[in-house]
């Protein structure tokens, strides 16, 4: 059995990504130090775009980001 993942899961993902980034401050701030969460904001936007594209095609918009 496959797992086909749709605009929610994509949703999902992107808020676990979102709280890692979160974490990640925390933690930073906790220890004093510089981090980069740039590479976790970046995954939490690639997922939310698949999720917007997604809903686009089901409701079969076209929309100018969905061709990125």
């Amino acid at each position: 059995m496959s797992y086909v993942c749709g605009p929610a899961d994509w949703i999902d993902l992107a808020i676990g990504r979102l709280e890692d980034a979160k974490r990640s401050l925390r933690e930073c701030d906790r220890l004093r130090q510089g981090c980069d969460i740039c590479d976790e904001l970046r995954q939490a936007r690639r997922c939310l775009n698949k999720a917007l594209i997604m809903v686009a095609e089901e409701k079969e918009i076209v929309k100018e980001w969905s061709a990125k």
